[in-house]
């Protein structure tokens, strides 16, 4: 056990502690802090702003006035809550469609052929709906790649209001309209820019930071350095769709000079996807600092291929992953996640030992909140950082005898597994029922709403 660990969280443990907002005991905790691999038996103590002050083995000695809850987990594994860093949440109002196509013909059947017909709300209840959904999965903290199809300013930002209203925390990664005068696009990231300061300020706030969606690479390319003059600017990270569909690798591979000359490579950059590089792309990628975005299951719906994990992460390619995009991976299972990529780069190197269980829940966790800024705040169980865990039951459903808990979790678990959600040390969700929102009437309204997209589809044709 790493005694640095051990000493700075007995230093938490003897200080006093007045109006503790949540005490966990006899859990089995994985707190996938630096140098802490190995599970053991302890606690982990919350203040009443919802940040971690102790967690350590054994049962809490410092002082405590009381707290407002007190859970025993015995018999329950203890881990952070995942990270998605690349994800669309809007689209889990269109999960199953254009099922045995590949990226493009996919985008066709859903933001070409419905993406003009979107009205006021729409944007924001399918948001909400996908973030109560990746919630429910022990996402804690996500992502959001958003998208703006081709509704006005107003309804895009609608977005942005849903998840700031929600408990998840979240990355916002604005995607500007780059068809517009260079003026007008920097005049509307100003004004979000603004926007995001006043959610951010606001108490117990679920927004940690903004970020850039990169698009003009797509459709404008002249507009690509304007995008990374700003986001450099602001100090934010960018994130790009690059190199996903196999088919289109070639047509993608000769972009990568622009992104080169924009100054898109650079640290605090990341691309989604990244699956047919080559060397050159690699080794540009890590001499710049980028990184990418893993998404197996999106992968594996569209047929777009599996990237050379192992590769990318010897050359020193910072990789999290991502649940991408709630209607490409359909599910926001971040177990589902980790399995199916674990076991393709097993099949693929024909190589059991290529990654380890422990290998995947890291890459889902810290190195999610590393690739996308918020490496500070969430991603492991740490003093100083927020209360965002998982309190998992192994037996309910039962998942037989438990030998190593990190192999247990990503071999035999699953969404199902999940005995209760905290975020910022609040109970948030528990035996997968969101305690803050009723999720049939989101779900009501979203059929309707859809209902009416398509209503409006098919009249215009």
């Amino acid at each position: 056990m790493n005694l640095k660990y051990l000493a700075a969280a007995a230093l938490c443990a003897c200080s006093a502690l007045a109006n503790a907002q949540v005490l966990v005991k006899n859990a089995t905790l994985l707190t996938l802090a630096e140098g802490q691999d190995e599970p053991f038996s302890g606690y982990l103590l919350a203040d009443a702003d919802g940040a971690i002050v102790a967690v350590g083995p054994g049962s809490y000695s410092g002082e405590l006035d009381y707290a407002t809850s007190v859970v025993d987990a015995s018999g329950m594994l203890v881990v952070p809550g995942f990270v998605s860093a690349h994800n669309h949440l809007w689209q889990t109002a269109f999960r199953g469609l254009a099922i045995d196509e590949e990226l493009w013909p996919w985008l066709k059947a859903l933001h070409w052929t419905y993406g003009d017909f979107f009205a006021d709300g729409d944007f924001y209840w399918f948001t909400l709906h996908g973030a109560m959904d990746q919630l429910a999965h022990g996402i804690t903290t996500t992502y959001s790649h958003s998208q703006r199809l081709g509704g006005s300013e107003a309804q895009y930002l609608e977005s942005l209001a849903a998840e700031a209203g929600f408990s998840q925390h979240f990355v916002f990664s604005y995607n500007g309209n780059v068809n517009q005068p260079e003026q007008d696009y920097r005049s509307d990231f100003a004004a979000f820019m603004a926007l995001s300061r006043d959610y951010m300020a606001q108490p117990g706030a679920s927004m940690l930071a903004p970020a850039m969606h990169s698009v003009a690479l797509h459709g404008n390319l002249p507009m690509l350095k304007v995008e990374m003059d700003v986001a450099a600017e602001y100090g934010l990270g960018a994130q790009f769709h690059y190199l996903e569909q196999y088919s289109r690798r070639e047509q993608d591979r000769a972009e990568w000079p622009d992104l080169m000359a924009a100054g898109a490579v650079r640290k605090g950059n990341s691309f989604a996807h990244f699956i047919h590089t080559t060397d050159e792309i690699l080794d540009d990628t890590a001499a710049g600092g980028a990184g990418m975005s893993w998404n197996p299951l999106s992968n594996g719906r569209l047929a777009s291929g599996l990237a050379d994990i192992p590769g990318y992460l010897e050359r020193g390619i910072p990789v999290g992953m991502g649940v991408d995009g709630a209607a490409s991976a359909d599910i926001g299972d971040p177990f589902e996640n980790m399995r199916m990529g674990m076991y393709a780069l097993r099949m693929q190197h024909r190589d059991a030992g290529i990654m380890s269980p422990l290998q995947v829940m890291k890459l889902h966790t810290m190195g999610s909140a590393e690739l996308i800024g918020v490496a500070d705040k969430v991603g492991s169980l740490e003093p100083g950082k927020r209360a965002d865990f998982l309190v998992l039951d192994p037996d309910s459903p039962a998942t037989g005898a438990l030998f190593y808990p990190a192999a247990h979790i990503v071999a035999t678990m699953s969404a199902d597994n999940i005995d209760a959600v905290y975020v910022d040390g609040k109970l948030r969700v528990k035996n997968g029922e969101i305690l803050e929102q009723d999720m049939d009437l989101v779900q009501q309204e979203v059929e309707k709403r859809v209902a009416d997209i398509v209503a409006r589809q098919q009249a215009a044709q």
